[in-house]
């Protein structure tokens, strides 16, 4: 089936903005860069966002969350290296040499997977995420190549000095030359001098995870719907599902093709808003799966026009504060049928 000539969502990625953003990062730093592109690269899509990070010289690595997302890389054309952060299971293996993955071990099962096969592995060390790593055991092994850990609360400046303080204690413990990296795009900020790398993934979008953030970026993303419905309706009118708007007065409303199904988050049923122009335009009533109704007021808009969910100004970041949740989620949550383009 050929690709539908003019699609009802389009998710568009700046090239040079990303490129920007990268040199930025890595200037910003001084260290070379682990791009994180789990997850479809943050639902931003992995096939148009790694092969613009592939030729940059910035990029040293990629960073993964399972071996599948690992094996389409290598499938792609990459041939830098490749980190499965979420670790591996003996069913793994295979994928993991055949493709030359490299796991991280966070957990002793983890190394049991890995037996004796010829890998190298990076080690995670949990300093206070309370997530996956281990706490102070150092692993001897000749196939360690990098070690790591994760900031939890980047913004709490005094909690993650002291994380940094308890990787420093495990960094001296094991021999130097190894790949050593702990910030994040938000950590980057601290330019904690013992790292050799950052592993970046939202702030190569030109998002900015922290306020009074200090690095230049240059949004990267734009998010566009049509408008296929546009009519008056009368005061006292319900809007959409269970009836949780009322018209005051009579109001002109617009139908926009792109709902919870497209990663519209629900939470924005009448709180969230669109942009035509650079107007807002509120969303009343819930936001249904495949569309949502924003309240035109005076703007003069057409069935076919396009209204914008990020861009004009707007970040996922200002999106997810109307939304009461993280830029994340809402880029994770672009659904797979919103057409994505590289400009």
């Amino acid at each position: 089936m050929g690709e539908i000539s003019v699609p009802r969502s389009v998710l568009r990625i700046k090239k040079e903005a990303v490129i920007h953003n990268v040199r930025e990062i890595s200037k910003f730093s001084k260290k070379k860069i682990i791009a994180v592109v789990k997850s479809d690269a943050y639902g931003m899509g992995v096939k148009l966002v790694v092969p613009i990070l592939n030729d940059l010289p910035e990029v040293e690595a990629f960073a993964v969350a399972c071996p599948e997302e690992g094996v389409l890389l290598r499938e792609m054309g990459v041939k830098k290296e490749i980190l499965v952060l979420g670790g591996v299971f003996p069913e793994d293996m295979e994928a993991v040499t055949s493709y030359g993955l490299t796991p991280v071990v966070s957990d002793p099962e983890h190394l049991k997977a890995i037996g004796r096969a010829e890998v190298r592995f990076h080690v995670k060390y949990d300093t206070g995420m309370g997530r996956l790593g281990f706490l102070e055991e150092v692993i001897e092994d000749p196939r360690v190549t990098g070690i790591m850990s994760h900031l939890s609360t980047p913004g709490d400046e005094e909690f993650s000095r002291e994380q940094i303080k308890r990787f420093s204690s495990i960094v001296t413990r094991y021999p130097k030359g190894l790949k050593v990296h702990m910030e994040s795009s938000a950590g980057v900020i601290y330019r904690v001098p013992f790292t050799t790398h950052v592993r970046i993934g939202l702030a190569l979008y030109g998002e900015k995870p922290l306020k009074n953030y200090p690095l230049d970026l240059r949004p990267a993303v734009s998010l566009e719907a049509k408008v296929i419905s546009v009519k008056e309706v009368p005061a006292g009118f319900p809007i959409s599902y269970g009836r949780t708007y009322i018209t005051s007065k009579r109001t002109k409303i617009g139908v926009v093709a792109f709902g919870y199904a497209d990663g519209l988050m629900k939470s924005l049923s009448n709180r969230g808003t669109l942009l035509y122009r650079g107007k807002e335009l509120p969303i009343i009533g819930n936001i249904t799966m495949d569309m949502t109704i924003v309240d035109l007021g005076d703007a003069e808009v057409r069935v076919g026009d396009w209204v914008t969910v990020v861009g004009e100004g707007r970040t996922f970041g200002d999106l997810a504060r109307q939304a009461g949740t993280i830029p994340y989620e809402l880029m994770c949550n672009v659904s797979s049928r919103v057409r994505r383009e590289v400009i």
